[in-house]
């Protein structure tokens, strides 16, 4: 019975970590919303491609673990958000 207790105990502490790890990337993400956001305030071209590779990894993390994935951002869908 003990062995079934630590297997849950791995499973659990595996699930937390991704969870924290995943909690890392989005913030990762919102910066690179951040500076798109300034420099589109700022007249600079936008460049989504940083954003949806940075997106691209994440959802793959996302699917392996479990957790909910993020859109991949058109100019249409940020432009209407600055908008």
């Amino acid at each position: 019975m003990a062995s079934v207790h630590l297997e849950i105990s791995k499973k659990v502490n595996e699930k937390v970590k991704a969870i924290e790890t995943y909690k890392k990337m989005d913030q990762q993400r919102e910066a690179i919303i951040d500076k798109l956001v300034a420099d589109y305030q700022a007249g600079k071209p936008i460049d989504l491609a940083p954003l949806n590779q940075w997106t691209q990894k994440m959802n793959e993390f996302a699917v392996k673990n479990q957790l909910p994935t993020r859109k991949i951002v058109t100019i249409e869908m940020f432009e209407s958000f600055m908008n």
